[in-house]
């Protein structure tokens, strides 16, 4: 429980708790009780050619380090990870085995964007990595600054602003309709970094480029550690967002037909998407000391995986008796307190949680708590 933000005061759990009654009732989170978890599913294959998957490659969960899984002979995985929770896939480098053209070459390392399931499988969350001659020349192509093993200094993000026909497709029917770009997009990130350089469609980045090609190609060659929050517009597209978590030697490829999607007019952005936080778990206490002895709070304990605003109300019988807004809450996992108005009963309560990311797109979690006595003893 140790580093766990308390965003009233700053203050860790361990000095939270030298606040709270001995006795905190807490509502687990719904996903974790439950045991739920969700699929993740797609094709590895080597970066601009579709027509060769790579076999026998290793996909693992960054946040999960124990969940793996091999890609079978078609280059195919699957991967079981909790529901309602932060997972960032990605390949771990390997050769092209034997009996798959080129044989023997080396490909390397690559994040997926940060995914966070809620109750849906993730299908065709597919894995493009280079070969080393692909990842070389385009490390040369971008004025890459690289470290001794050959992984960038910092961080890259790559993806593309993929057209509404390649999702919810098969694999054949992608690779048919390749090149699946959509011309004209610009993206952007939140928090700001430079860039990006577009792709043009020779697949190739081109510093002149000031929008997309038919090939889609967006990158961000050079990105500190940190999480970010892709935005895609269009003049007459709509796109989803994404989150990419950088740290340094990261190259994460949002790849279609995930990452900067085309929707379809009135479509949702898919739900795994968007705002990667999630309620831990929910106290409610009296505080037994200090300026607010006797005062009493309801307290989410959420899991942070971007920068988001959270509004907290707190009802008892359809009316609000606690309400706490956070404009930017970091990533990290973070306490909130929810001071409930000293008139109200003890008994059952329900805490509200809308939690909007830096595009706009907002979840609702609703749990039910038990507002406390007012005094101790």
């Amino acid at each position: 429980m140790l580093g766990i933000v308390d965003v009233r005061r700053g203050m860790t759990v361990a000095g939270v708790t030298m606040l709270l009654m001995a006795v905190m009732v807490f509502a687990a989170n719904d996903a974790a009780a439950a045991g739920k978890t969700v699929t993740i599913s797609g094709k590895a294959y080597r970066f601009n050619h579709m027509d060769t998957p790579i076999p026998g490659a290793t996909i693992k969960v960054r946040e999960l380090p124990k969940i793996s899984a091999t890609t079978d002979a078609n280059g195919d995985y699957e991967l079981d990870v909790p529901n309602d929770s932060n997972v960032t896939p990605y390949i771990l480098s390997g050769s092209i085995p034997p009996g798959t053209d080129p044989a023997n070459e080396h490909y390397n390392e690559i994040d997926l964007q940060t995914f966070h399931p809620r109750g849906k499988d993730i299908v065709n969350a597919n894995i493009q990595t280079p070969t080393d001659f692909e990842y070389g020349a385009l490390k040369a192509i971008l004025s890459v600054p690289a470290s001794e093993d050959g992984r960038p200094e910092q961080c890259a993000i790559v993806t593309t602003s993929s057209a509404r026909n390649v999702r919810g497709v098969d694999y054949q029917t992608f690779w048919d309709r390749t090149p699946h770009g959509v011309a004209g997009a610009t993206s952007l990130s939140v928090p700001a970094i430079p860039g990006p350089t577009y792709f043009n469609e020779f697949v190739i980045p081109d510093k002149s480029k000031t929008s997309s090609s038919e090939d889609g190609g967006i990158i961000w060659e050079i990105v500190p550690a940190g999480t970010y929050r892709i935005m895609t517009s269009h003049p007459t597209t709509r796109f989803a967002s994404f989150l990419a978590t950088c740290e340094d030697g990261r190259i994460i490829n949002a790849n279609p037909p995930w990452g900067a999607y085309e929707l379809a007019e009135g479509e949702k952005p898919l739900a795994a998407s968007n705002v990667a936080a999630s309620v831990r778990n929910v106290a409610a206490a009296t505080t037994d000391s200090g300026p607010l002895k006797g005062r009493r709070h309801v307290l989410p304990n959420i899991v942070v995986g971007e920068r988001v605003s959270v509004f907290a109300g707190v009802f008892k019988k359809g009316r609000r008796v606690g309400k706490k807004i956070v404009k930017k809450l970091n990533a990290g996992e973070r306490v909130i307190w929810v001071k409930v108005n000293r008139k109200v009963k003890p008994g059952r309560a329900t805490l509200k949680l809308k939690m909007t990311d830096a595009s706009g797109v907002s979840y609702t979690t609703i749990r039910k708590v038990r507002i406390p006595a007012k005094r101790i003893g």
